[in-house]
């Protein structure tokens, strides 16, 4: 996750000042990512001064945070932060709370993400049809002080946006180590929100702290039950969503060391399509899992099964091929997770590719993953 996280720091964390005063003042904003509509106006909207964030009392507190961190950043004072009540889902950043402005206009049939922003001399508003999009303003409002500020003051404009994936996610490989605990999660799950994705994965092999078979996670570096389901519930006032994951076929070297488990071994690394016992142990994992995550799909991963068809399903591979082996596994973990968990299945899709006579007997709900 280093990377990610240098990425982060490098797009969103440089300062600096623009006196751009022509009509590229727009296309040379720092913005990530770059909204679709801007149209930059006379005139500059003054930070250093008293001034209040009004924002939906459900959402104020962190909304008002935020802000008020990248004011203190700049070496500027923090807002008074104010829950307003209503339906109304409006950000308003001013020296003169409750006074009366014009509201930026949201467009017709807009989607929940989208948002609108208007700097104006006498105050930021933000509006949105929704909750989601309405952070997604502010998120844009807080690189605007970070980034783009003129001195001490924001230059007048009115930026329109949406996304253009309804999906935008990012993972932590948390098996290869080190094992990320929970604050760096959060912290991901920020830097994410910050970015305007919506969905965060974690890489899962072994480092669960699973209850049924307590062998199976590192002592010292498992997600633990209530680790998983605090981060589920960071994450929703912050509008990014956790997609579960478990390595279900290959990688599995870390759990079949353990010696109970000797007799589900196809090789030292791939969990054995032949015994029965198999997927009990499977449906063991996704119980403790599973039902913590709210998404609709689940990550069964299934990729890089190298040596399948050496083992105890040698004989099998010989009368329906490697790939019919790979496919009737994965069947029986689809039928799995939709079955008892209501789940639909996501996978790795780069073993189907190398049997792509057998494509068709996947289940078509699948999503594969690239």
């Amino acid at each position: 996750m280093r990377s990610f996280i240098g990425l982060a720091v490098i797009t969103c964390g440089s300062i600096g000042v623009l006196n751009v005063a022509s009509a590229d003042e727009a296309a040379a904003l720092r913005l990530v990512p770059f909204p679709k509509n801007i149209a930059i106006q006379p005139g500059a909207f003054p930070l250093d001064q008293k001034l209040v964030l009004e924002a939906p009392a459900a959402t104020a507190t962190l909304l008002g945070r935020l802000v008020g961190e990248e004011l203190r950043r700049a070496g500027l004072n923090a807002p008074q932060v104010r829950g307003v009540s209503g339906g109304a889902y409006l950000v308003r950043l001013s020296a003169r709370p409750g006074e009366a402005a014009d509201l930026p206009r949201v467009r017709e049939k807009s989607t929940p993400q989208y948002y609108v922003l208007s700097v104006t001399p006498s105050g930021v508003l933000c509006a949105s049809p929704s909750g989601q999009g309405l952070a997604y303003a502010v998120q844009t409002l807080c690189q605007l002080i970070r980034a783009n500020r003129r001195g001490p003051a924001l230059p007048c404009m009115t930026i329109g946006d949406w996304p253009s994936l309804g999906w935008r996610g990012f993972m932590d490989d948390l098996t290869r180590g080190p094992s990320a605990k929970l604050d760096t999660l959060q912290r991901e799950v920020d830097l994410g929100a910050t970015l305007k994705m919506n969905l965060f994965t974690y890489y899962m092999e072994s480092q669960f702290a699973f209850q049924k078979h307590p062998q199976i996670g590192p002592k010292d570096g498992s997600l633990t039950v209530d680790e998983l389901k605090h981060l589920v519930e960071y994450g929703k006032p912050r509008h990014v969503d956790i997609l579960g994951n478990q390595q279900s076929f290959g990688h599995w070297g870390a759990i079949l060391s353990h010696p109970e488990f000797a007799a589900y071994r196809e090789t030292a690394d791939i969990l054995s399509p032949l015994n029965e016992g198999s997927y009990r142990l499977l449906d063991d994992l996704y119980s403790e899992v599973v039902p913590l995550l709210p998404l609709p799909w689940f990550n069964v991963c299934c990729d890089e099964t190298i040596g399948l068809g050496s083992g105890p399903s040698k004989a099998l591979a010989a009368k329906i091929g490697v790939g019919g082996v790979y496919v009737r596994h994965v069947r029986r973990v689809h039928d799995l997770l939709k079955d008892k968990y209501g789940k639909r299945m996501m996978m790795w899709g780069d073993i189907i590719l190398q049997h792509p006579d057998k494509l068709e007997q996947i289940p078509k709900d699948t999503v594969m993953l690239t």
